[in-house]
């Protein structure tokens, strides 16, 4: 396609959404005239919720919510719910943190279409002005996406920056979830509310981040984790009412006034006023007519941990609905199976990182390379990993147990792993070798004769232990083999009258032709002996 022209940049960029048929009440200008899904005071997408409708919620009119859902209506109040739920409950918001943490904790690249230069310019290009674009908030974008993991779907607007080439986001802005339905007709298309009425506006292209996390296979606005918390946060809600309001009745003990048949009004107003304020008052004035008695129930401990298991009971399913275990987030679970369940719960991770990774290339790299660059073949991606986890403690241990068997590592490397920088000159440093004084722990000054065989260096090849034939060998005089006076005159006379190698080996021949057979045996065997133990030995030893 190329690149796009001026005007149909223009008018995608610029074409303002409708604005309402009747003046609203207050100012709906948006703050920056860009922005698409802006709020609106006073309409159907006003900024503010009250949140009142969780606190007066029954089970009549919660399953009237969840049944309308099931049906595509995606109202407002399920929405409100699902988002209210996790303001409220502490054990759902920790764990669907405890999801979120587990993509947002990751770190981010971007990987080339191909090794061809072109490629590698435009994959530099998306993680300059998009991973690397510090004003407009990658990360906290990823974080609004995960908002979907609750509610099915999740829609941020990209504000671009278009006072100069290349575009590029400036601003990722979080769009409340209530602005949004899918169609009526398939239930597959999510559109923005219009302000007044029962409109319903399309989403104009490259300008949303919508994150829909396939969890399960049926209408996306079904598939948030919400729509069954909703159920068990019912449930733990009453129980937990019950459970204050069995505290309030059994916490106390039973305070019983007696007044006899002589006692006034006014004896009967002070004794009444006194039992009920004796619940949080130390002590209590009354007649000495009147007599005040304590029961304390015998069976409340017993009963009331009917309530403290049944919320415990719903934590360890809302625990199993987002984490896919529970032995990560309850009490009482030993180290090896909380490490065999963790697995589960990377499984879960795992999925969540590839489908965030899909919606970030599909509303986020295609649109910047296609208005930069126009449309390829292949795009960039950009990849969330985990970095490599060195253990220290492994490298350490393996450098002390073979560094004295001549195993060496540079100690830019061994730095780098433990996290430490070279140190430069002027520094103050810590470790190395101590630098003593020469008369201290034995070590001779410089120019004293030291005492005993010299103590080697630290990092000094070793010498190996001398083998028998080392022996063998300075005894005979480094190889060679002793001769007696007779064989040093023969040899000396040869030496005289020859003046090449070829002369002294006759002379040699004539001089030892009387020589006795024995004698010239012994010598024969003698070298030969030494010759094959030398060279079997050097052979065993790779030499």
């Amino acid at each position: 396609m190329g690149r796009l022209s001026f005007n149909r940049l223009k008018d995608f960029f610029f074409d303002k959404p409708k604005e309402p048929e009747a003046p609203a009440v207050g100012n709906t200008d948006t703050d920056n005239e860009d922005e698409l899904a802006a709020a609106v005071p006073y309409t159907n997408r006003h900024p503010w919720g009250d949140f009142s409708l969780l606190q007066n919620l029954t089970p009549e009119r919660l399953t009237a919510i969840l049944n309308n859902v099931k049906r595509g209506e995606c109202p407002a109040d399920y929405l409100e719910l699902a988002q209210d739920i996790e303001l409220k409950d502490l054990h759902y918001r920790s764990v669907l943190s405890t999801r979120k943490d587990a993509v947002t904790g990751l770190e981010i690249k971007v990987i080339p279409a191909s090794e061809d230069k072109r490629d590698a310019e435009i994959a530099g290009a998306v993680e300059r002005d998009i991973v690397k674009n510090t004003t407009a908030k990658l990360y906290t974008l990823i974080r609004d996406m995960l908002d979907a993991l609750a509610k099915g779907f999740s829609v941020s607007e990209i504000i671009w920056d278009t006072d100069k080439t290349p575009w590029k986001p400036k601003a990722y802005k979080f769009r409340d979830p209530r602005w949004f339905q899918y169609d009526k007709e398939t239930g597959k298309t999510l559109m923005l509310r219009a302000p007044l009425g029962n409109e319903l506006e399309p989403l104009k292209p490259f300008r949303f981040v919508v994150h829909e996390p396939h969890l399960i296979s049926a209408n996306q606005i079904t598939a948030g984790l919400a729509l069954p918390a909703l159920y068990y946060w019912m449930l733990k809600s009453y129980d937990v009412t019950s459970w204050a309001a069995f505290i309030d009745r059994y916490g106390y003990p039973i305070r019983i006034g007696k007044y006899g048949k002589k006692a006034t009004e006014q004896d009967r107003v002070t004794l009444k006023r006194a039992v009920a304020a004796i619940g949080q008052d130390f002590g209590a004035v009354i007649p000495e007519s009147a007599l005040l008695e304590i029961i304390e129930s015998k069976h409340a401990p017993e009963t009331s941990n009917v309530y403290e298991s049944m919320s415990g009971w719903i934590d360890r399913q809302i625990s199993k609905l987002v984490l896919g275990q529970t032995m990560t987030t309850d009490e009482g679970a030993s180290r090896a199976q909380s490490e065999t369940h963790e697995k589960v719960r990377d499984d879960i991770a795992d999925s969540d990182i590839q489908q965030v990774i899909e919606t970030l290339n599909t509303s986020l790299t295609i649109p910047y390379v296609n208005l930069n660059f126009g449309e390829q073949e292949n795009y960039p991606k950009i990849d969330l990993f985990k970095p490599d986890e060195k253990n220290v403690e492994q490298i350490i241990a393996a450098v002390e147990k073979m560094g004295p068997q001549g195993f060496k590592v540079k100690a830019d490397e061994l730095r780098s792993a433990l996290g430490l920088s070279n140190p430069e000159e002027g520094d103050e440093v810590i470790g190395g070798r101590a630098a003593h004084a020469p008369s201290e722990y034995g070590i001779p000054a410089p120019g004293d004769k030291p005492e005993g065989p010299p103590i080697p260096a630290l990092n000094a090849e070793q010498p190996e232990t001398p083998d028998e034939l080392d022996t063998l060998i300075d005894e005979s005089g480094g190889g060679f083999i002793p001769i007696s006076e007779d064989i040093v005159a023969v040899i000396e006379k040869a030496a005289d009258k020859a003046v090449g190698f070829e002369g002294f080996r006759e002379e040699l021949q004539k001089l030892v032709k009387d020589w006795p057979s024995d004698k010239i045996a012994e010598c024969i065997a003698v070298a030969t002996f030494k010759a094959r133990a030398q060279g079997d030995a050097e052979f065993d030893r790779g030499e």
